[in-house]
């Protein structure tokens, strides 16, 4: 009986899909799942696979849909068959869109990997319905506290999940993700080398993570990203993992090194190397050719809308996408504009947080963020905008230095309007640090600007 339920939500599911394509405003990548769903209890449970497919699930605070679209794109390199939901839909919904679209007739997922993006605290939930045989674990750091609370949290959901025989594939340069091989019997590490920061500022607004096992405080050698890179715990023996698939970066030549060997890369971020040496560290695991591994760098194409360039009246806008309410990404968005040492505008519209009852609103995480390196980079101006949050963004820089006179303050989400403010500078090179929404916003401004000037 249930069998016949299962076959009931999945061909409505089905349909649901086709609709999807003749009305784009419905959601193709949620929509077709979430009324399965609603149709029947646990649906994603009674999908069937090959006996041999491989189950493999990201997780993490940050890089979880890159990753998976990495590790998508390495087996279909290897021509295995992939089902993936590589494009961000990583709640229960999105999981069982993605299985609904690649499943046969009878509900049979045959692809040789099935490949997901799960959302830290939808994994449990999912991971109790479909068994993983690989778990990847990209970071696990403040992100989105109203709903998630504090790491912690987040790692208890992980760690809940973690069946005996899963293998674990770890950040070894964040400390939450290297903790959870702890005691574990099937696990591999990555991780990025990096070098000592000498002139590594700290102050008053500069954050560390407390030890997730002794709570005792975390020191680093280096930092690559906010809280990731070589670190050591002060009271126990938690530190980063030297047994590890380490990525080394030659920037100014595209390629990256690991284990003696070199694959020529696109992308040269430090994101990206995180990315590219958990994607290897996986090869490893499953066993893919070095050529493999090239191939698929060589044919991975970045999501669109996360790292853009527009351009109006001679100018050009280098748009950098955050995570709302995560300072990691915030941080990677400021580390990026800050290595750019030409003269230039940076644009802050980051996204407020709306508190529950009475609703006060902030933007608090940006207080996690060092700012030092950027405001030593040869910023012209600084463009705080937003309806809410402008001259909390404008007394965000005060007080890590910038003068008032340096900042400009437009209390507005119009993109229309920035772009008339930006014609009162002269300066073509211009940073704005957002989210995704309002990259689309910018760009329909853009696109009027250039037709109103007939450019």
């Amino acid at each position: 009986m249930k069998r016949i339920h299962f076959m009931i939500a999945f061909y409505i599911g089905k349909a649901v899909m086709a609709i999807t394509k003749i009305l784009p405003k419905i959601s193709g990548t949620t929509w077709p799942g979430g009324i399965a769903n609603i149709i029947m209890k646990n649906f994603i449970k009674y999908f069937e696979f090959k006996p041999e497919t491989r189950i493999v699930m990201v997780t993490g605070t940050g890089g979880k849909t890159t990753t998976t679209g990495m590790l998508a794109q390495l087996v279909e390199s290897e021509g295995k068959t992939v089902c993936t939901n590589a494009i961000g839909a990583n709640m229960e919904r999105g999981v069982a869109t993605a299985l609904i679209r690649s499943a046969n007739k009878s509900g049979v997922v045959e692809c040789d990997y099935v490949i997901l993006e799960v959302d830290e605290r939808y994994l449990p939930i999912v991971s109790s319905k479909i068994t993983p045989h690989v778990i990847l674990v990209t970071n696990v750091l403040k992100d989105q506290s109203q709903r998630n609370g504090e790491p912690g949290v987040i790692m208890q959901k992980i760690s809940s999940a973690i069946g005996r025989d899963v293998h674990l594939i770890l950040n070894g340069d964040e400390p939450n993700a290297t903790s959870l091989g702890m005691g574990k019997p099937s696990v591999s590490y990555y991780s990025v080398a990096g070098e000592k920061d000498e002139d590594r500022d700290t102050n008053e607004f500069t954050v560390n993570c407390s030890c997730p096992v002794c709570h005792s405080p975390i020191t680093y050698e280096y930092e690559n990203l906010l809280n990731i890179g070589k670190f050591k715990c002060t009271g126990c023996d938690l530190k980063s993992e030297e047994d590890a698939t380490i990525v080394s970066v030659n920037p100014t030549k595209n390629y990256i090194t690991v284990d003696d060997k070199k694959f020529d890369v696109k992308y040269v971020s430090k994101d990206f190397m995180y990315c590219y040496s958990s994607m290897i560290a996986f090869a490893k695991y499953e066993g893919v050719s070095d050529a493999g591994i090239q191939k698929s760098i060589n044919d991975f194409q970045i999501q669109s809308g996360r790292v853009e360039q527009m351009y109006f009246g001679g100018r050009t806008i280098n748009y950098l996408r955050i995570k709302q309410e995560t300072p990691v990404t915030l941080q990677s968005a400021i580390n990026v504009t800050a290595a750019d040492k030409k003269e230039k505008i940076v644009v802050l519209d980051l996204s407020e947080v709306v508190d529950f009852t009475p609703n006060y609103t902030g933007m608090y995480y940006a207080y996690d963020c060092d700012l030092t390196k950027l405001i030593k980079s040869n910023v012209k101006k600084y463009i705080c905008m937003s309806n809410v949050i402008a001259y909390d963004q404008a007394t965000r820089l005060i007080l890590e230095g910038v003068d008032k006179e340096d900042i400009s303050v437009l209390p507005t989400n119009s993109y229309d309007k920035l772009l008339k403010e930006l014609e009162n500078y002269d300066c073509d090179s211009i940073y704005l640090l957002t989210w995704m929404h309002s990259y689309y916003d910018c760009l329909n401004s853009v696109e009027k600007y250039k037709k109103g000037k007939g450019i």
